[in-house]
């Protein structure tokens, strides 16, 4: 068993000073691209609770005058736990969505102006194949709140998986099947083949005499494995939701002291949900679009005590 090193704010790799780029007299700036394609699967029979079985999410953007982190900022896209959380460290999952670089107030003013704009585009249908079941992620407008973003992003949301995506008691399927039509030149259709990472079957238990959380998996050692934590009663969600990174080495033992002081409610008559994500990543080129990723993640759950 691996102990877990337990930090707060100090294990989180700290943002550079990232933002907005410095606006050059005359020319505008050039224009820079960023797309991702994230899907996330919970096996069927796994604990529900308030997650989505099935999630889809696409954005293709066109950017200029900000930075990429600034840019990944505003799409929602910040860097994964891994890339920020050093392995057998938690956090409050909080401090990770909160991506990589602020937005004030004074940064909005600036936004602005004309030589800064943030264009989602269309990239025409997105389907997505799972198992024998076939899913159209629709397209969604963005609302008119910032002047200098527009366009539209694909999202996709069910409680439970389509039928034949993932029959009960029939092996994982191997890979997904992600095509987009595309829209001309500066983004083609294409067809993605990533590799769906095998469930990590987490199980876990709450060991009182020595005050110590244990978790264990099905090991696989390609990446590190996320795991989230939050206490539950009545199986609503109380306190801090944690968030760990873990080598995937088959196990995880955290003090529940120090998973207490990060704002993990301890209190009587509370359970606890863990949950362990692994994910897989492709990096791509569609016309334009050079260095896109689609992401592949899958989650298993258990419910610990309650």
């Amino acid at each position: 068993m691996l102990a877990a090193v337990i930090a707060a704010c100090s294990g989180v790799d700290e943002p550079g000073e990232l933002g907005l780029l410095p606006q050059e007299s005359g020319e505008p700036a050039a224009a820079s691209r960023l797309a991702q394609i994230r899907v996330v699967v919970q096996p069927p029979g796994e604990y529900g609770g308030d997650e989505p079985a099935l999630e889809v999410a696409a954005v293709f953007a066109q950017y200029r005058g900000y930075d990429e982190a600034a840019a990944r900022t505003r799409l929602d896209l910040p860097r994964p736990p891994a890339e920020r959380l050093r392995a057998g460290h938690c956090v409050p999952s909080d401090q990770l969505l909160a991506g990589d670089e602020p937005v004030s107030k004074d940064t909005v003013s600036k936004d602005s102006s004309g030589a800064r704009e943030l264009i989602l585009l269309d990239a025409g249908n997105l389907s997505l194949g799972l198992g024998d079941a076939a899913i159209d992620v629709p397209l969604a407008l963005l609302p008119d709140l910032v002047p200098t973003i527009s366009g539209v992003t694909y999202d996709y949301l069910s409680d439970s998986l389509p039928a034949g995506a993932w029959p009960p008691g029939e092996p994982a399927p191997s890979e997904l099947v992600i095509r987009v039509d595309g829209e001309g030149d500066e983004l083609p259709g294409f067809t993605l083949r990533p590799r769906l990472p095998e469930p990590a079957l987490l199980s876990g238990a709450i060991d009182r005499d020595r005050d110590e959380l244990r978790l264990e998996w099905r090991p696989d050692g390609r990446e590190p494995l996320i795991l989230r934590l939050v206490s539950l009663i009545g199986g609503e969600p109380v306190g801090e939701e944690l968030t760990c990174v873990a080598r995937d080495d088959g196990s995880f033992v955290a003090d529940l002291d120090e998973l207490h002081a990060l704002g993990l409610d301890g209190g009587p008559g509370t359970a606890l949900r863990a949950s362990a994500t692994r994910s897989d990543r492709t990096v791509f080129d569609a016309g334009e679009f050079v260095g896109a990723e689609a992401v592949v993640e899958v989650r298993t759950v258990t419910v610990i005590g309650g």
